[in-house]
């Protein structure tokens, strides 16, 4: 099933191969442990002494109408930076998120609790053919709870791509670089706690034997604890990760009244003719065994939509809202990985996730090309993410996981899919990586090969369906050539290849032109008073670079503007 060529084979195997995997090594016993985990050398860390919740949270336990100056939807990035902005300039707000209200004390460092519990559809989103696996948080202070803590700027070069293509000069001009500095500021960005482990290593390495460029990268961190950072991907439990709920939702909640409702989801936008009126959600009880729901209405002048690149566009679908550009310009940078075993322990679940990067080649063509970084893994998205060989075979793959480096090949799309929304009113995404998007992508499994090689590394699989696995030790220059040219020619999308998306972007982009863009430079929704957009679907086009940074500034911009309105 797996090489079959019929799609709807490879796609089926897929979803087989993908759950089943994971939860072969996620799941624990009563123990809290499970008993793969001595075989391949993984033992996960101890949930440490943790902070205390940061916030104050109001848990909805009946039918309930609410009333307040704005509703934001979302906590992330871009929810946590509006609130702020609106609670200092005196609003009276209410943030609704749809995931748990999961704080410090509450993050559990076992990978099937944090992904159940943190990420969207409990880690199982994905495209429609299953052709990317994708990966959003769905929390209080969403993907900036959960990610990376890679803060990377807006390259310049694209700044001016943005503003060129959108028709809105902000994007190269002072008062954006202005925002930037600004978030950097709050969330601390900068390498001091940047520390480089074996994963990242194995990329520095490879980069510095080659000859390539590379940079260490800035983190959002704060007094973080180096050996709990390998499991922040579930929430960080020390405090160190700054993500919005331990810095801009804590502002907003210091600065004025700002209530914050977890476990809510909004089912639609409300509105009278043209002008704004609320939302309309349903809450669940998160302490009860039932799930039980409750209808929660709130009324608001002022609506601020920040529930990221696939939520956004599919509520303002189930809102009734048309536009020939809504949905659309879905940007997700498709992703592969390959994996280099080495003869020393690398533990690619420990310590800070990302710390190094090359741009060697992100200009493959004009301002488009791929990054090389590295991916943390716990055991679950590990043996998800290699490829189905047989069982002997992967029973030796992983245990021999402690040993494994990921170098991620993170690609800079143009060609955009599409949100819809399904009968039940949740997003379906559909998006395939173009003929460019494959191209690049190549080139960057090729270098990342390559890297491994440089490093060290004594065996290299990518994530094909069909095997492609290298014996480094003592390989001639011809093998690893023939090496890189069979990787080249290999299918990647469709299924034969695992393909993942951690940035999803675009798809209620702001822009100058009336039919090409959903928002205007305010970030309001044309045709309806009161509507605005602040997070990643404002994007004009794919960043890139990991989004944070960029979308909080862009959030940054949409609140100042909302807090001057009288």
């Amino acid at each position: 099933m797996a090489t079959s060529s019929v799609p709807l084979a490879r796609k089926g195997f897929q979803a087989v191969k993908r759950l089943t995997s994971f939860l072969f090594y996620a799941l624990m016993d009563e123990r809290r442990a499970n008993p793969t985990w001595h075989g391949i050398g993984y033992m996960p860390p101890p949930n440490g002494a943790a902070r205390d919740g940061a916030l104050t949270l109001t848990n909805i336990d009946a039918p309930a109408q609410l009333e307040a100056d704005v509703c934001i939807i979302g906590s992330g990035a871009g929810g946590g930076v509006v609130a702020a902005e609106l609670a200092r300039a005196g609003r009276h707000v209410i943030v609704l998120e749809q995931g748990p209200g999961d704080q410090a004390p509450q993050f559990d460092h076992r990978e099937i609790v944090g992904t159940q519990r943190l990420y969207l559809d409990r880690g199982t989103t994905s495209t429609r053919d299953l052709g990317v696996a994708i990966l959003a948080g769905a929390c209080v202070g969403g993907g900036t709870t959960v990610n990376y803590q890679t803060s990377l700027r807006l390259p310049d070069r694209t700044r001016d791509e943005w503003a060129a293509l959108s028709g809105l000069r902000m994007f190269a001009e002072e008062r954006f670089s202005s925002a930037l500095d600004a978030v950097c500021d709050r969330i601390n960005v900068g390498t001091v706690e940047s520390a480089i482990n074996g994963n990242n290593d194995a990329l520095r390495r490879g980069c510095k034997a080659l000859g390539w460029s590379w940079q260490h990268l800035a983190r959002n961190a704060r007094g973080c604890d180096p050996t709990q950072c390998g499991s922040c991907v579930f929430g960080c439990r020390h405090g160190g990760k700054q993500s919005t709920a331990v810095t801009f939702l804590c502002d907003a909640q210091r600065a004025g009244t700002t209530t914050i409702v977890p476990n809510c989801r909004v089912s639609r936008v409300t509105y009278d003719r043209s002008r704004v009126t609320g939302v309309r959600a349903v809450a669940r009880d998160a302490d009860s065994a039932m799930g039980t729901e409750f209808q929660v209405t709130v009324r608001a002048r002022t609506v601020v939509v920040a529930a990221g690149g696939l939520g956004t566009p599919a509520l303002l679908l189930r809102s009734g809202l048309k536009h020939p550009a809504l949905g659309k310009n879905l940007y997700l940078h498709p992703t592969t990985a390959v994996a280099g075993v080495y003869a020393e322990m690398v533990r690619l679940w420990e310590g800070p996730p990302q710390t190094v990067m090359s741009e060697e080649y992100a200009a493959l063509d004009g301002n488009f090309g791929v990054r090389l970084e590295v991916s943390p893994a716990h055991p679950g998205l590990l043996a998800l993410a290699l490829p189905w060989f047989g069982a002997r075979d992967h029973r030796q793959r992983m245990q021999r996981a402690a040993h494994v480096s990921a170098t991620i090949v993170l690609t800079r799309d143009a060609s955009g899919g599409r949100v819809r929304v399904r009968r039940d009113g949740r997003a379906a995404i559909e998006y395939r990586p173009g003929v460019r998007e494959l191209a690049h992508m190549k080139r960057g499994l090729a270098a990342a090969v390559r890297a491994h090689v440089a490093a060290g590394a004594e065996e290299i699989i990518t994530l094909h369906s069909r095997e492609q696995v290298l014996n480094a030790r003592g390989a001639t220059t011809a093998a690893i050539d023939n090496y890189c040219a069979s990787v080249v020619a290999a299918a990647l999308d469709r299924n034969w290849s695992t393909l993942f998306s951690a940035h999803q972007m675009g798809t209620c982009r702001m822009g100058a032109g009336r039919d090409t863009s959903v928002c205007d430079e305010r970030g309001a929704v044309r045709g309806i008073d009161g509507l605005f957009v602040a997070d990643a679907s404002l994007f004009p086009a794919s960043s890139g670079v990991n989004p944070m940074l960029t979308v909080m500034a862009v959030a940054k911009i949409v609140g100042e503007g909302l807090a001057a309105r009288s």
